[in-house]
C-alpha cells in the first residue's frame, strides 16, 4: 500500500514539472525561430511593414 502511494506522490508531482519542461521548451523554440525568421528577411521588407505599407496596394 505504502508503494502505491509514493507512486502516485511521484506521479502527481513530476506530471507538472514534465509539462512545464514541454512548454517551456515549445515556447523557447518559438523564440528561436522567431529571431531566425527576422534574420532572414531583407532590411526593406521590415521597413515596410513597420510603416504600415503593403506591397500589394494598387493605388
Amino acid at each position: 500500500m505504502i508503494e502505491l502511494l509514493e507512486s502516485l506522490i511521484m506521479v502527481v508531482l513530476m506530471v507538472p514539472i514534465v509539462m512545464v519542461i514541454i512548454l517551456g521548451s515549445i515556447y523557447g523554440l518559438g523564440g528561436l525561430f522567431n529571431v531566425i525568421s527576422k534574420i532572414g528577411k531583407p532590411k526593406q521588407r521590415r521597413e515596410q511593414k513597420h510603416d504600415g505599407k503593403s506591397g500589394l496596394d494598387a493605388g
